[in-house]
Formats: structure tokens, sequence, C-alpha cells
């Protein structure tokens, strides 16, 4: 397992963005969500980008203040047809900088994020 802590302060705008120190590889398994002071309504967008191309692992809108935990998932395609299952949700693979994009945040407010990654699929 392999942890990424991702934290910061918004700006006076309620925005910030918040980028993992080093790369990382593998599964995310889940991400916790420590909304701390947070306004209501924040936007919150988590990607993952390699330094070329950018991975989407989970999109929020307009949420409360609570922390949350959530197990972002993608969906598999069929083989026979490439149309997206329904029912099956598969781990998201990701390679490189973990990121996080907030808005509408509140002004000074602050935000972590606790991505856990796997080498599982």
């Amino acid at each position: 397992m392999k942890i990424v802590e991702l934290k910061g302060t918004c700006d006076a705008s309620g925005d910030l963005v918040l980028t993992a120190t080093e790369s990382t590889i593998g599964y995310v398994e889940k991400i916790v969500m420590d909304y701390d002071d947070g306004d209501t309504g924040a936007d919150i967008v988590v990607t993952n980008t390699d330094g070329t191309a950018v991975t989407a692992v989970m999109t929020l809108a307009n949420l409360g203040v609570a922390d949350a935990t959530y197990m972002p998932r993608a969906l598999g395609n069929k083989a026979t047809d490439g149309a997206a299952f329904t029912n099956a949700g598969f781990k998201i693979f990701v390679t490189g900088k973990m990121n996080a994009v907030i808005a509408n945040g509140g002004t000074s407010k602050n935000f972590r994020f606790i991505v856990t990654l796997s080498d599982q699929i």
C-alpha cells in the first residue's frame, strides 16, 4: 500500500490546486476527504498526471461539509462491442502525480485528501 497526502488552504477566491510532491504508481483503493473547515458547495476534481496524460479519478460537485471516504471505480468495456458495463467497476490505475482541484471551497478554508494506492487489481 502507498499513501499520498494532499492538503492545503484555499485562496481568497475559495480555490485551491494540490499536487503531490512525488510520482506514484498503482490502483486507487480509496480517497479519504477531510473537509476540515471548507464551505458548503465546494466542487472537487481529483486527477492523476504522468506529464503527458491526465487520468480522471473522481469528480464531486456541491459538497456539504462532512468528511467522507470514496472508492472511485471505472466502468469496464465489453470486448464484443466496446459498450460500457453498467454493473462492474474496476479500480483506476494511475501513474504519476496525484492532483486535487477545489473550487468554491471558501476563503482561507482547509482541505486534506489521503489517497490509498495498492498494487492489487
